[in-house]
C-alpha cells in the first residue's frame, strides 16, 4: 500500500458539525485562556484550552500544541505567557485517553495493534478538526497556523502536519520515526506490554513495520516539504531513541533544521525555546 493510500484512512466528513462549547478559563495580562470542546468522528468529544494573546490586534498566528504521553492540553499554561508576548495564540487538545479523556485500564499506546492504530488516527483526525475549529475563530488568522508537539506530541505531530496542509510550519521535539524500532529499544514504561504482546502473537518485526506503516510518521513526514520543519533531538535519548529522531529529520524534506543536544529525553530549555521562538516568526507569523 502507498502512503497515497494510508492518508485516506485519516479523511473524515468536514461537514459535521463542531458544536463547540466555550468558556472563559484564565486571564491574565497578557492573554485570556478558554477551555473549549467540540465534536470530531467516532462521537468523539475534544476537550481543548485556546489562548488568546492581549497584545496588538486580532487576528493573531495561533500555535497547535499536543502534550507528551501522560500529559494533558493543560501542559499549555506554563509556557503561555512566552508565547503570548510574542503575539502568538495556542491551542491544545487533549489526545485520546490522556486529560479529560482518560478510561481506566485504557491508553494510546495499546498493546493491541488495531486498538493502537485506531487511537493514533482518531487523534490525528481530532487535530485536524482543531484546524476547523481555528477556522471559525476571528481572533485567530487561519492562514497563519503552526505546530509544536514533544515525545508523543512530537511523534504524532510529525505525522499531523505531514497530513495536514493547513499547517504553515512545525516544530518536532523528541519525536522519531520507525515505530517497530521505538518499541523494540524504546526504555519507556508504556513499551514492555506491547512487546510482550507482540512475542506472544509470534509477530516478527518485519512484519510489525507492514502493520504500523499506516501511522508511522517516517513514511509521511516527506510530505511537509516545502513548508518548513524544525527539529530538536537528543542524542542519549532512550525513550525515543535517538536513532529514530535521526531517521524521521532525515526522511524530511528542505527547509528543515535539525539540532541535536547532549541531553537524554529532557532537552536544555532554554537555547531550544530561544530557536522555537525565531523558527515561528520566520514562518508562521
Amino acid at each position: 500500500m502507498r502512503v497515497e493510500e494510508y492518508i485516506r484512512l485519516y479523511d473524515y466528513d468536514k461537514s459535521i458539525p463542531l458544536n463547540p462549547v466555550t468558556s472563559k478559563f484564565v486571564e491574565k495580562d497578557s492573554y485570556v485562556a478558554y477551555k473549549v470542546y467540540y465534536d470530531s468522528v467516532n462521537d468523539q468529544r475534544v476537550p481543548a484550552i485556546l489562548t488568546v494573546c492581549r497584545y496588538g490586534s486580532p487576528p493573531y498566528p495561533c500555535i497547535l500544541f499536543l502534550h507528551g504521553y501522560g500529559g494533558r492540553k493543560e501542559d499549555i499554561i506554563p509556557i503561555a505567557d512566552m508565547f503570548s508576548d510574542k503575539g502568538f495564540s495556542l491551542f491544545s487538545i487533549d489526545a485520546v485517553y490522556h486529560g479529560e479523556r482518560s478510561v481506566p485500564g485504557k491508553a494510546l499506546y495499546s498493546p493491541d495493534i488495531d486498538e493502537l492504530k485506531a487511537n493514533v488516527i482518531q487523534t490525528i483526525i481530532d487535530l485536524r478538526r482543531a484546524v476547523d475549529f481555528l477556522e471559525t475563530r476571528v481572533e485567530v488568522d487561519s492562514r497563519k497556523i503552526g505546530y509544536v508537539g514533544g515525545s508523543m506530541g512530537g511523534i504524532l505531530g510529525a505525522l499531523f502536519v505531514s497530513i495536514e496542509s493547513r499547517v504553515k510550519a512545525a516544530v518536532i521535539i523528541v519525536g522519531g520515526g520507525n515505530i517497530p524500532l521505538m518499541i523494540k529499544t524504546s526504555r519507556h514504561y508504556s513499551v514492555p506490554p506491547i512487546r510482550a504482546r507482540i512475542e506472544e502473537l509470534g509477530i516478527t518485526y518485519q512484519q510489525l513495520e507492514s502493520l504500523l506503516a499506516p501511522i508511522d510518521p517516517i513514511n509521511f513526514i516527506h510530505l511537509t516539504s516545502p513548508r518548513p520543519i524544525q527539529f530538536h533531538c537528543g542524542r542519549y535519548d532512550d525513550i525515543v531513541p535517538a536513532e529514530t529522531q535521526r531517521q524521521l529529520a532525515e526522511k524530511a524534506g528542505e527547509p528543515k533544521e535539525v539540532y541535536w543536544y547532549d541531553a537524554g529525553h529532557g532537552l536544555p530549555l532554554e537555547p531550544m525555546a530561544r530557536r522555537i521562538i525565531e523558527f515561528l516568526d520566520n514562518y508562521v507569523r
